[in-house]
């Protein structure tokens, strides 16, 4: 049947174009005389990843029937590179999907939980990119799942920010209509499974789920009456961070649902177009404004070492600045040190970079006014811990003209009063500095005080005070050039230098 379709589609790419939308063929570079299912794009839209099933190329082809993981590049302007299988770690069972990447492309989640290459049971694993490749999917074990479905099928969603997993099956054994559930990480550990709230699940089927980038627009498929056909995409917005509040699903429409069963939507970080499966080809529709997630920041940069410009592969964190509550996790490539990390417009953020031996420097980016999808090049910088090295307190916020810290500084101060408690022999000088706005007098004053309200902030999380020295320069000591505003902030600042090891 799929062998016709395709001869009928060869000739053009645009299948239709109706009330707005563009329904677009991927073309026989990525669609095969084979079914192709459970699509996947990489958050930057660079890639697409996604299920073939039965291919001679796969890897227990001829032997059993069986679905193995592909993938294609975008190459601009529409053109897509020739599919290419996956390959080794990831397709060495029968039947294998990717459930999603983190933001970076260092981290990969799969479909069942799996050791040394075999299926073990139902569940997850991940993968991590490393300097001499990818390692071996390993399951990590979320609390109760395996009790609770009982289903005969799942499907399965991670969240760019990696700390998100969203679980479709059914606890019963004679009834496989799905609800959806939700899996937090924490501390490096996974939550029991929470049932979503009356609006997303239902008494009929609700599966398929995938959470966009802005971690609050889920798209997902359902059974519910109202539909065009079988299972339809419908589209809802969580309202609070008790996965219980949302609004009315809304079903997406005849021109992206048919008679069929839909399922399997996916959608880049820039909202643009959706990807799907029709007649077990891939196709692509441009997304009406009222059908995108939630505008996001795009974050790419590398992870350096401040002293060498050596990229450092390595962990980063990011959070809600007003608060300290982590957002996310993302990872630098161990290679190039290039990462990449979305952020959701509505907060004020926080992002560091951890690595042993080096001083977390951060970075803070408000994006408390919503605005359009963006893509910012940032890189961060990781400070050998080592006498004498000379270190940038970046997120530190004082009242307008006093010395009296802001509760967004307190975060920060934390991360330096954790170093000086893991390094008890640790010493440090602290100096205040400001612009050239104001005279000398005020500015001298201003300065020295702004210091020593970092040391008795420290003081008060038990570091001993003979262990701290400061002192302030005013304007005397500018890094970067008084004459603009950029310039006058970066010289706005406080630093410490490390005088004992």
């Amino acid at each position: 049947m799929k062998k016709i379709i395709i001869l009928c589609v060869f000739a053009v790419s645009k299948l239709f174009s109706q009330a707005g939308y563009e329904l677009i063929y991927l073309g026989s570079e990525v669609n095969s005389t084979f079914f192709e299912l459970a699509p996947y794009i990489t958050p930057d839209g660079k890639k697409l990843f996604f299920v073939r099933e039965n291919d001679p190329g796969n890897t227990l082809s001829p032997q059993t029937p069986n679905q193995d993981i592909w993938y294609s590049k975008n190459l601009g302007s529409g053109i897509w590179s020739k599919a290419q299988h996956l390959g080794f770690p990831f397709n060495t069972s029968r039947y294998n999907s990717i459930i999603g990447q983190s933001s970076d492309g260092n981290t990969r989640y799969l479909k069942g939980y799996l050791k040394k290459g075999e299926y073990i049971k139902s569940g997850f694993s991940v993968s991590f990119l490393e300097k001499d490749g990818w390692t071996e999917p390993i399951g990590f074990e979320v609390p109760k799942y395996a009790k609770m479905q009982n289903g005969k099928t799942v499907s399965n969603c991670i969240s760019a920010s990696n700390n998100i997993l969203l679980m479709a099956f059914s606890e019963s054994e004679k009834i496989d209509a799905h609800n959806i559930y939700v899996s937090i990480l924490k501390d490096n550990e996974w939550s029991k499974p929470l049932m979503l709230g009356p609006k997303i699940n239902t008494e009929y089927d609700d599966g398929t789920p995938f959470l966009a980038s802005d971690n609050t627009t889920l798209y997902f498929s359902s059974a519910r009456p109202g539909g065009y056909g079988s299972n339809d995409i419908y589209m809802s917005k969580r309202l609070d961070d008790t996965w219980q509040n949302w609004t009315e699903p809304v079903n997406l429409g005849p021109q992206i649902n048919s008679s069929a069963w839909d399922a399997y939507f996916t959608i880049p970080a820039s909202g643009d177009y959706f990807y799907m499966v029709r007649n077990g080809d891939l196709v692509k529709i441009k997304a009406k404004e009222e059908q995108k997630p939630n505008p996001v920041v795009l974050i790419t940069g590398k992870v350096l070492n401040s002293k060498t410009n050596e990229p450092i592969g390595t962990t980063i964190n990011y959070f809600d600045l007003a608060t300290g509550t982590e957002l996310g996790i993302a990872s630098s490539n161990p290679k190039t040190g290039e990462f990449t990390i979305i952020l959701p417009y509505g907060k004020n953020y926080s992002f560091k970079a951890t690595a042993q031996g080096y001083y977390s420097v951060t970075e803070n980016l408000d994006l408390s006014a919503v605005s359009s999808y963006k893509e910012i090049s940032k890189n961060l910088l990781l400070s050998p811990i080592e006498t004498g090295q000379v270190i940038r307190i970046n997120n530190i916020f004082f009242e307008t003209g006093k010395s009296v810290l802001k509760q967004e500084s307190f975060f920060e101060l934390d991360n330096l009063a954790k170093l000086l408690t893991d390094n008890p022999s640790m010493e440090i000088f602290i100096a205040g500095h400001t612009d050239n706005v104001g005279n000398d007098e005020y500015n001298n004053k201003l300065s020295k005080e702004r210091a020593a309200a970092v040391v008795t902030y420290l003081t008060g999380k038990n570091i001993i005070a003979t262990r701290l020295t400061s002192d302030g320069f005013g304007k005397t000591k500018p890094v970067a050039d008084n004459s603009n505003e950029d310039g006058k902030a970066l010289n706005r600042r406080v630093e410490f230098t490390i005088n004992k090891k």
